[in-house]
């Protein structure tokens, strides 16, 4: 029986672990926390899974949650910078889509594979372990967060598309609103200023109150939108976030009028990077790195615990045929990145302004949903959206498909633009 050491108790490493124990691994989990610990920490970052990614867990027996709402439609709404909306794209998903309090994840996942013969380890583990854990197990797996072992994984420039944060963000986990009156926030919703502010309003399962919604604003740095970085509690981040969502999208703040925070918030910034997908320690042995230590998005296009349960599942399939070389791991993550490449592409082309074209597509989804509902399969299937949503040929080319020409998109045009002027027009001045 071939053995496995894995470091680190987060999404990839729960996927990975169920997976190779299920095939005949013996698996040992190393992590920093007890699952007890673990539903007393902080708030984590939202981690919605996508279709695929919803399917593969419970494939996987780690589907604890029926209870918990899913999305089955995505709403988006353009507004312009004084408020107004200026289109909206309503359309469903093929798959469900699921966003579980990682708190209850983590902590039910570690139990649940001890349950399943995965032998536990709780504890710190520094660069020394690794090199011992290597030792003693035909591969060593690390998928702690970006923040563990600084350095370990060395950047990967060709791969590696900035050098700096694309987003100040804020995410506030609220309940206590009225789904009855707000009807469209039983599903995800998806509000934007271009250039200046994008909201994502996603339905969520929390620790302590159960169903509630998940917040989080990811702000331009240093625009009108970039003012939550001296929020210190959920309480203020709630607050930032109202006074953020009647400067911006005023349609939206009766929903949160009533709305209270539960214990889950977070503030901060991610620099997008790729990392080298092999470590090697001082002994001369090796490590693979998975999920955020080695590919780390930022959450604009929700691809974080995706992409960590895509590469899990493309390793745990082929992990039988590893021959304990470095260049084997090497060469298996260029297999996996022939097809991940495609969710640093996808969120790029959303940290990135809008492109005519893109705005052409939208335009027509908000008219024929089932051209929104192929945009939404990018959420779960990055590389369905290439090269049609990236490329202006094949985007019209697309559209040619749907029966949408470009006088089609300009009359849409032109009629938002007769709705913004009607509404200047016609706004009541300002009273003296």
């Amino acid at each position: 029986m071939r053995s496995i050491a894995r470091v680190g108790a987060g999404q990839a490493g729960i996927v990975l672990s169920a997976a190779l124990v299920a095939a005949g691994w013996r698996v040992t989990l190393c992590s920093d926390l007890t699952a007890d610990e673990y539903l007393e920490t902080p708030g984590r970052p939202t981690a919605c899974l996508f279709g695929d990614q919803v399917a593969c867990e419970a494939e996987l027996g780690l589907d604890f949650w029926p209870e918990a709402p899913r999305a089955h439609r995505i709403r988006l709404d353009l507004h312009e910078d004084g408020g107004s909306v200026l289109f909206s794209v309503d359309a469903p998903l093929r798959g469900p889509a699921l966003a579980v309090d990682q708190r209850l994840k983590f902590a039910f996942g570690l139990r649940e594979l001890a349950r399943r013969g995965v032998r536990v380890v709780t504890g710190s583990v520094s660069t020394g372990d690794l090199d011992s854990l290597a030792a003693t197990h035909d591969l060593v797996v690390v998928t702690v967060g970006h923040k563990a072992f600084t350095g370990l994984f060395a950047r990967d420039d060709a791969r590696s598309t900035h050098s700096s944060a694309q987003r100040q963000l804020l995410m506030v986990n609220v309940h206590g609103y009225d789904l009855g009156a707000y009807p469209e926030h039983r599903d995800i919703v998806f509000t934007l200023v271009p250039g200046t502010v994008e909201v994502f309003w996603v339905p969520f399962w929390d620790k302590d109150v159960g169903e509630s919604r998940s917040i989080l604003v990811e702000a331009v740095p240093g625009g009108r939108a970039d003012r939550f970085r001296d929020v210190t509690s959920a309480s203020e981040g709630l607050a930032a976030l109202r006074s953020l969502v009647d400067e911006f999208f005023p349609v939206r703040s009766d929903f949160l009028a009533g709305a209270a925070p539960t214990s889950a918030w977070l503030k901060g910034a991610v620099t997008p990077v790729v990392r080298d997908p092999v470590a090697v320690l001082p002994s001369g042995r090796h490590v693979l790195g998975l999920g955020d230590a080695v590919v780390l998005n930022d959450p604009l296009a929700g691809q974080g615990a995706n992409n960590a349960t895509r590469m899990a599942r493309f390793f745990a399939a082929r992990l039988d045929s590893y021959d304990g070389t470095a260049e084997w791991l090497r060469a298996r993550f260029d297999q996996w990145w022939e097809t991940g490449r495609y969710a640093n592409a996808f969120t790029d082309g959303m940290l990135a302004p809008l492109r005519s074209y893109q705005k052409a597509v939208l335009l027509a989804a908000s008219r024929d949903p089932v051209i929104g509902e192929r945009v939404w399969e990018g959420f779960n299937d990055p590389s369905s959206l290439f090269p049609w949503f990236f490329d202006a040929p094949a985007a019209w080319a697309y559209l040619g498909t749907r029966g949408v020409g470009r006088w089609d998109v300009l009359r849409l045009k032109a009629a938002v633009a007769r709705k913004v002027l009607a509404r200047k027009v016609f706004r009541r001045p300002a009273p003296a």
